[in-house]
């Protein structure tokens, strides 16, 4: 079920240094970004400060759960992008973490203060999961939902699927910053997540055709990664049948 209000908001779940958030606001849209790690959330209040000032952006300092209170966040002092709730994911290849203490607020809480939105996109290193089992938990859903693809690729396909996703494309990261923003003309950054919804290149297939696709793209059924280390991938779910149309 798409909510009638939801088409003029994105939430940016996993903001990092903002150039996601910077394309979503270019193209229009109110913006709830949310981020755990407050050294990128201070930088994100001053480099937008007009936006959130004209009530167009909102800047959550906050680690999703599926309960009010608090976690640990382990911020990684040598590759924020690496930065999470997860002590193994963040202190990956031996790099060095500082433990921290934040707040936490559920998808289900973004959704009733700030409305369900047109997009939602997930990247929050290593707490992906938590926000598709709370997903699947809502009566209303984004019309658009995009999460960073890991080992657990196959998993989170059915669970999109299950809350009530219909279609499927794959996003090749690497390649982002040789596409366009059609909204400036201009490219995007390195790192950023680049276009979604019918932006995106490719078609959109079935979940069984998408499935078959993804099992001989980027893993197979074995769990063995097929794609090689300077490629990596966002799974992009529609709630329309869009690969019949």
């Amino acid at each position: 079920m798409i909510s009638p209000g939801c088409h003029r908001l994105i939430v940016d779940l996993g903001m990092n240094n903002g150039d996601d958030t910077a394309y979503y606001l270019r193209q229009g849209f109110r913006v709830v970004a949310v981020d755990a790690n407050p050294a990128l959330v201070e930088t994100a209040q001053t480099r937008f400060a007009r936006e959130i000032a004209e009530g167009r952006l909102v800047v959550l300092n906050r680690a999703l759960s599926a309960e009010a209170g608090a976690v640990t966040f382990y911020v990684n002092t040598d590759n924020d992008h690496w930065s999470s709730i997860d002590v193994g994911w963040a202190g990956r290849e031996g790099s060095h973490c500082q433990a921290i203490s934040i707040a936490t607020v559920s998808l289900r809480d973004i959704f009733a203060n700030y409305g369900v939105p047109y997009y939602l996109k997930i990247d929050i290193e290593g707490a992906d999961h938590i926000a598709l089992a709370q997903l699947g938990q809502e009566l209303v859903l984004p019309t658009y939902v995009s999460v960073e693809d890991c080992r657990f690729g196959f998993e989170y396909i059915s669970v999109l699927e299950t809350a009530g996703y219909k279609s499927f494309k794959l996003s090749d990261q690497s390649i982002v910053q040789s596409l366009r923003d059609e909204t400036t003309q201009g490219t995007f950054p390195q790192g950023a997540s680049g276009p979604y919804a019918d932006a995106l290149p490719g078609r959109w297939r079935a979940s069984n055709d998408f499935v078959e696709h993804y099992a001989c793209t980027v893993r197979d059924r074995a769990g063995q990664r097929l794609a090689p280390r300077s490629r990596w991938w966002d799974i992009h779910a529609a709630l329309a049948d869009c690969h019949s149309s």
